[in-house]
């Protein structure tokens, strides 16, 4: 693949380039939209390919959280196992692009084996 299209990706996914702006500048560096569309499809991480324990989960709770710390809303991802007991707790930090549906997925690993796990 051109390192030029790789570098485009790279550059939608860290800095805050748009959607449109991207695809028009990939389908320029692809030659049409349908090579465009296949050099995008090889470049998207695979996160529903990747996800092994679904967010409905039968023995897991999960839900999104929020509260206010040092002045500014914070938000996070917690997951535990059903029922109300003292547990250990595990914290997943994101990487730089974010919570993403992966971040997620490893919190409520975490959870799955037995901890309160908090993904922020």
């Amino acid at each position: 693949m051109d390192q030029r299209i790789i570098n485009l990706f790279d550059e939608y996914s860290h800095a805050p380039l748009g959607r449109k702006e991207f695809m028009e500048r990939l389908v320029k560096l692809a030659g049409g939209m349908a090579l465009a569309l296949t050099a995008l499809a090889a470049l998207e991480p695979g996160y529903a390919q990747a996800a092994t324990i679904a967010p409905e989960a039968d023995d897991l709770e999960t839900e999104e959280v929020s509260w206010i710390g040092d002045g500014a809303a914070m938000r996070g991802y917690l997951a535990h196992p059903k029922g109300h007991q003292k547990r250990g707790a595990v914290v997943v930090m994101h990487e730089n692009r974010g919570r993403t549906p992966h971040i997620k997925y490893v919190t409520r690993l975490g959870s799955q084996a037995g901890y309160r796990a908090w993904g922020v």
